[in-house]
């Protein structure tokens, strides 16, 4: 079984489980512990979906030691086929078509929450065939950011020498 109600146990010991590896990441990083909201996801341009994900392929530029920990996703949308993450060449596909028929339209992932940093990419798809922009979907999850950005690492400095010239010497 893919994905969990919100009613079964296991579901409640799944989210648990992935907030305590949040909070672990942001004790590592020093860092500020959030639920995914659509800045996390969108950027500068989150005003324009809000909580809902763009049909097509979403590129996620997470900041610099910034990690994104899901969970579960949301699911309102009957027409939403299936949601796609990747990551460095590697495919988590959610078949999410289920969770809209689910009582409270959340289904918890039941493996191990997945985990991202650096770029991702979300592939959404649909099987309306409506001209639509987006789909009422949602990944649930917990962004970790550091509370101050990483400093640059620079390569050590070479201490120069001078030698003073006394009288003609060196």
């Amino acid at each position: 079984m893919w994905f969990l109600p919100l009613t079964r146990n296991e579901a409640v010991e799944a989210i648990k489980k992935a907030y305590s590896i949040a909070q672990e990441y942001a004790r590592k990083i020093g860092g500020r512990l959030e639920v995914i909201q659509p800045k996390h996801i969108y950027g500068d341009s989150a005003d324009k979906f809000g909580y809902s994900l763009q049909i097509g392929r979403i590129t996620v530029n997470l900041p610099p030691a910034a990690v994104l920990i899901v969970w579960g996703f949301y699911n309102a949308d009957e027409y939403l086929d299936f949601v796609r993450f990747i990551q460095d060449g590697r495919v988590f596909e959610w078949f999410v078509e289920p969770i809209a028929y689910y009582p409270e339209r959340v289904g918890v992932w039941a493996e191990e929450p997945l985990v991202f940093r650096n770029v991702i990419y979300i592939d959404v798809h649909t099987t309306s065939t409506e001209q639509r922009d987006r789909v009422y979907g949602w990944p649930l999850g917990y962004f970790i950011s550091p509370l101050q950005p990483p400093q640059e690492v620079r390569p050590p400095k070479r201490r120069r020498v001078e030698r003073r010239q006394k009288g003609g010497q060196s």
